[in-house]
């Protein structure tokens, strides 16, 4: 007993001379105290990445529907679809929120007897509509080119397709001549039936695919003429001639007052 008591003392007295004590130097620990230290360092900057992450998956997409139902992902909403219905998704794929689509001023006809105050929010709706209309321009294009070049690439689509057309209907039609140069080769004999509802069939297709046609030459020009209308718009934003001031996510500034013009569609 007496032997302990004389090592503690001996063991305090030669703390109290060493410089190098544990109080001292408090950084100068045993290999358990440093392993502690690194896993709370490990889990400090686990931490740090997990947010790092988070802030990431914070970013949106977004997701549309064009006017011929095919889907479209983007990192923004483009002017083709700022008023179009929208969902904003997670990086993960959740639905984050939903914008409904903007209906046409021309299907919004004002009941008899609609008071003022109704008139006042519709007017309300209008300017609000135009305004993401605006912002969507100035934020989707950085000049007139870029436009230009949007224009090009939407008409050129349409144009594939017209030619696409064109050449199935000069394939039919020359199979159709085929069938009718094959028709006097039965005389006296009837035609034969099969020969008949081909050409019946080929006749039904022909006619089709002028339908569509037409009304694809029609879809080009109304798509040209919707982007020389934004393509305006734009330069009127720029020069702020309409008045009023919009700010765009990247710090350029447009007009925000909306000029006399109807909303258009999905290019």
């Amino acid at each position: 007993m007496g032997k302990r008591r004389g090592d503690r003392a001996e063991n305090a007295a030669k703390k109290a001379k060493n410089p190098m004590s544990d109080r001292a130097y408090p950084f100068q620990r045993g290999p358990r105290a440093i392993r502690v230290d690194a896993r709370r360092i490990a889990a400090l900057l686990l931490c740090a990445i997990v947010a790092t992450a988070a802030g990431r998956a914070h970013a949106a997409l977004y997701k549309w529907i064009d006017e011929h139902g095919v889907v479209h992902y983007s990192d923004k909403l483009t002017v083709d679809a700022v008023n179009r219905a929208n969902s904003e998704l997670s990086r993960q794929g959740i639905t984050l929120h939903k914008t409904e689509q903007a209906r046409p001023v021309a299907q919004r006809v004002a009941k008899t007897g609609e008071n003022d105050e109704q008139k006042l929010r519709e007017a309300e709706r209008e300017r609000v509509l135009a305004m993401r209309r605006d912002r969507a321009l100035i934020e989707s294009y950085a000049n007139e080119a870029e436009i230009d070049l949007a224009k090009a690439r939407a008409v050129s689509t349409i144009d594939a397709q017209l030619q696409s057309a064109h050449a199935f209907v000069a394939q039919m039609s020359k199979r159709r001549q085929e069938l009718e140069d094959k028709k006097p080769t039965f005389a006296p004999r009837p035609v034969p039936g099969a020969i008949v509802r081909e050409i019946e069939t080929i006749d039904a297709e022909v006619a089709r695919q002028n339908e569509l046609i037409a009304a694809k030459q029609k879809e080009s020009a109304g798509v040209a003429a919707r982007y020389d209308a934004d393509k305006q718009r734009f330069r009127e934003l720029r020069a702020g001639t309409s008045g009023g001031v919009v700010t765009s996510s990247d710090g350029r500034f447009a007009a925000s007052q909306p000029v006399a013009m109807e909303l258009t569609s999905a290019h």
